[in-house]
This record gives structure tokens, C-alpha cells and sequence, in this order.
């Protein structure tokens, strides 16, 4: 690691470094502080990987695979460009495309620079740990042993489950190892870590892949509950430290159509680039840099939308709530503190539902029964009963869960019967 605090590989990384260096340093001058962070300068093959996997060296998966085939597809016909992609570890690992101009990599480093800082100072990075990125790689070694010893469906059929219920973990726990009662008196928000020590006919290595599969969306729920955040921040970091270099009049426009085009709006869902970078400069211009900073080490997206987003951001960012009415698609609201509600409602949990484990003995038959905890929203039964066939997988005996349809509350199973 240099004494800038990055690094560089790959072809070009030479050429790159000096550059890679500056702007480290204009990062600091302008009062960011990131991780040490390597650059990799790989081929898109190789970004849209470990784009699929979330890690390098992560155990495969049909998932993955398929994941990876839309990344690749999309890129190959021009509909979609990973530029950068940066993991949370210490350093900090970043890939470069290698098809990326000297501009396109300057923008991108910039970018790099404002996740780390931001890595570095959050709060719930900062308890995450940054050792997964090698932690993956022996989770594969131990899952390509199980496929040996079991056969690859048996431990596919567990990756399936296991990876469908994994948005269920609780990121919250005190004591993230401690093991919950069966019969727990407060609900138990971590349905696989239930499942990893309670489910009765699991082998140990059908727990040890809950457990693996468990401990890296734990790794990856910061990324998930300060989304928003940490994009804005970053696209912060990216403008104000390209504006310090010494760019060409025309280095200059190209810079503006790339931060163009990542804060442009999408037809289909809030640009998480855009809103996060627009609060921020809201925060900056009100409250200053100390402020700010505060703000990064100690909220998440909920808190950060919840106090900070305003009708200036709303107007910038020219947001709104549509439906479908009839053949026709129609603006149903556009109060700026409504749209404000919904996109905090939208971000809880990382828009994920809340289901906790009431009972692991229910009826007193060793069944298991679960409650979705309802904040207005309903399920999508088809997907409930799939998730709910799932954990009848790994429980082996029946599996329900209490939610409310219609404005009544049901139980249901993994089968289409529904109970009043």
C-alpha cells in the first residue's frame, strides 16, 4: 500500500496509479477519509462475476449463474455498464473495467473514494466486519466438500431454501451467535438463525450451510439499509474531487455526462444515486460538514430520509407516486410529505417484509409457527406460500404463518389452504 493509501493492478495500473493517488490525496484535503483501497483493472467478465456473486471466490449457485448470464447479456448489447464495483474490506477491494477512458477510471476512483470514507465511519459498517471477502472463499471450499460428500442437489436444495429466506435475518441482534429459544417469549426476528439450531431433522452440515449463507447477508445488510446514503455520499465525493483536478474543458463535459447519467431518473423506481446525492447537498448547504459527517457515522437510510429529505429534494428529483387506473397509468400523489412516508416504508428492512418465529412447538407437535408482522402491507400470497414451502423444507413438519388479507387475519400454509 502506497503512503496515498491505494494501490493498482492490472493493465494500465502503472499508467493509473499517479492519478489513483491524486485523488486520494485531493480526498483528504477536502476532509474525506477513506480506507486503504486496491484497484484492480479487470475485463467486464470479470465485473459482472463478482457483480452476480456479491464476493469474488462466493459458492456457486444456479442464482448466481443466472444473475450473472442478465449482467453479462445486458452489457453485451449495450442496455447496461458497470463502471466500478467496490467491496467492503480493509483495504478495500475496487475492479476497474478495463475498456474504462483515463476520465471514466478518474470518475469512478472519485466515486470509490466516497464509499470508503464512507465504509470507514458508519456505524453499521464499522460492526459488520471487513473479513468476508476471504471468508467467502473458504465458505466455497466447505460447500464444494458437501457437494462431494452429499451430492450437488442435496446441497442445492438446502442453498435454495437458505437463500430465499436470507433477507429474514435479524442485522439487529445484540448477540449475534446467541441461540433462541424454541419457544421463544418475544417474538424471534431471525428466522434462518431459528431454523440453523431448531429445525429437528437437519444434519450439521445442512446447518453449517445456514449458517454460511447467514453470516454473509449479514455482511451484506449495511449495504442494504444505507443503499441511498451511501451512493449519495459517494456521488458528493465524486463531484467535489473531480472539480479539484486539472481537467480539460472537455474532460470537464465528459465528467458531466457521466454524473449526468447516473443521477438520471428512472421510469420504473427512485434513482437511489440521485435522491442520496440531492439530500446530501441539502444537508451540506443547511447544516455544514460537521453535521454531516455526524449524520453518516450514526444513521441509516430510514433516519436519513426521515429527517433530511425535504420538498426541495422532492422538486430536484421530480418524484411522484403513479398506479395503474384502467388502461392508463396516472400520477395518484404528489405531496412531497407523502411520497417521503413512502420511500421511509420502502426502505425499513430493505423494503424486505418483517417475519419473527412465534412458536417452534406449535399445537405441541414440533410444528412451527410464524407471524408476518403487517404495516399496511400485503403479501403476495403466491410468493408467501413459495417462501413458506421453503422453510417446510428445512423444518420437515408443518410449517404456518399469521398475516392479514383482505382486512382479516389468516393463517397460511405451503398449501392453498387458508385458515380464518
Amino acid at each position: 500500500m502506497t503512503a496515498a493509501g491505494v494501490t493498482a493492478s492490472g493493465p494500465g495500473a502503472e499508467r493509473l496509479l499517479p492519478h489513483l493517488e491524486r485523488i486520494w490525496a485531493v480526498a483528504r484535503e477536502l476532509g474525506f477519509d477513506p480506507l486503504p483501497t486496491h484497484f484492480e483493472v479487470v475485463p467486464a467478465s470479470v465485473v459482472y462475476e463478482v457483480a452476480a456473486y456479491g464476493l469474488p471466490g462466493r459458492f456457486t449457485h444456479w442464482s448466481h449463474g443466472k444473475a450473472y448470464h442478465l449482467l453479462k447479456t445486458r452489457h453485451d448489447y449495450g442496455l447496461h455498464r458497470i463502471y466500478e464495483l467496490v467491496i467492503h474490506a480493509d483495504p478495500c477491494q475496487a475492479l476497474l473495467l478495463e475498456s474504462n477512458t483515463l476520465l471514466e477510471n478518474l470518475f469512478v476512483a472519485a466515486h470509490v473514494a466516497g464509499h470508503a470514507d464512507f465504509f470507514r465511519h458508519n456505524v453499521f459498517f464499522r460492526r459488520a466486519g471487513r473479513d468476508m471477502a476471504a471468508l467467502a472463499a473458504v465458505h466455497a471450499e466447505r460447500v464444494r466438500r458437501y457437494e462431494s460428500d452429499h451430492g450437488v442437489e442435496a446441497v442445492e436444495r438446502v442453498l435454495d431454501a437458505a437463500l430465499a429466506l436470507e433477507p429474514h435475518t435479524d442485522p439487529w441482534l445484540r448477540d449475534p451467535d446467541a441461540v433462541p429459544p424454541l419457544r421463544p417469549e418475544e417474538p424471534c426476528e431471525d428466522v434462518l438463525l431459528f431454523l440453523q439450531h431448531h429445525a429437528p431433522e437437519l444434519a450439521d452440515w445442512e446447518r453449517d450451510l445456514l449458517a454460511m449463507v447467514r453470516a454473509e447477508r449479514l455482511y451484506f445488510w449495511p449495504l442494504v439499509r444505507t443503499k441511498v446514503m451511501n451512493e449519495g455520499w459517494a456521488c458528493i465525493a465524486h463531484t467535489r474531487i473531480l472539480r479539484r483536478l486539472e481537467l480539460s474543458d472537455g474532460d470537464y463535459m465528459e465528467f458531466a455526462r457521466l454524473h449526468a447519467g447516473i443521477q438520471a431518473a428512472s421510469p420504473f423506481a427512485f434513482n437511489p444515486y440521485a435522491v442520496g446525492y440531492h439530500v446530501w447537498e441539502r444537508i451540506l448547504a443547511t447544516c455544514g460538514w460537521d453535521e454531516a459527517r455526524l449524520i453518516l457515522e450514526t444513521e441509516d437510510d430510514v433516519a436519513f430520509l426521515r429527517n433530511h429529505l425535504d420538498r426541495q429534494v422532492v422538486e430536484a428529483c421530480d418524484l411522484f407516486v403513479y398506479a395503474r387506473q384502467g388502461d392508463r397509468w396516472v400520477v395518484v400523489e404528489d405531496d412531497w410529505e407523502a411520497i417521503r412516508d413512502l420511500l421511509v416504508l420502502s426502505r425499513v428492512r430493505g423494503g424486505f417484509p418483517l417475519i419473527v418465529v412465534v412458536d417452534g412447538d406449535h399445537r405441541g407437535r414440533g410444528e412451527l409457527l410464524l407471524r408476518h408482522v403487517f404495516d399496511g402491507r400485503e403479501l403476495d400470497l403466491d410468493e408467501a406460500r413459495r417462501a413458506l414451502a421453503h422453510v417446510e423444507r428445512l423444518w420437515r413438519r408443518p410449517v404456518y404463518l399469521e398475516t392479514r388479507v383482505d382486512g382479516r387475519d389468516v393463517v397460511l400454509s405451503a398449501s392453498p389452504a387458508e385458515k380464518g
